[in-house]
């Protein structure tokens, strides 16, 4: 199973290919600023992808439309992993 790690916290979970990057936070008490509880309509669950890039889906159609998410930023509600990746909480 896909490995995610947060930074700064250094906390790692395990999470199958349909946990999000925002519910494997919750599963670590960490905080992702979720305010419309995964649906990706309030944009303020933004991680970035430190490491393996490669390793998440590609960025879904709510995603696209937020312009100001860099190329290594996600929503985390919307990014699911097909690899280990390292993610800084912002």
């Amino acid at each position: 199973m896909p490995k995610v790690t947060f930074i700064p916290s250094g906390k790692v979970i395990e999470i199958d290919g349909e946990t999000t990057i925002r519910e494997a936070a919750h599963l670590l008490d960490i905080s992702v600023h979720d305010r419309c509880g995964g649906m990706g309509a309030c944009c303020n669950c933004i991680v970035t992808i430190v490491e393996g890039t490669a390793n998440v889906c590609p960025k879904s159609v709510v995603e696209e439309a937020v312009f100001y998410l860099a190329e290594q930023d996600r929503l985390s509600c919307q990014c699911r992993l097909i690899g280990d990746v390292v993610v800084k909480t912002i």
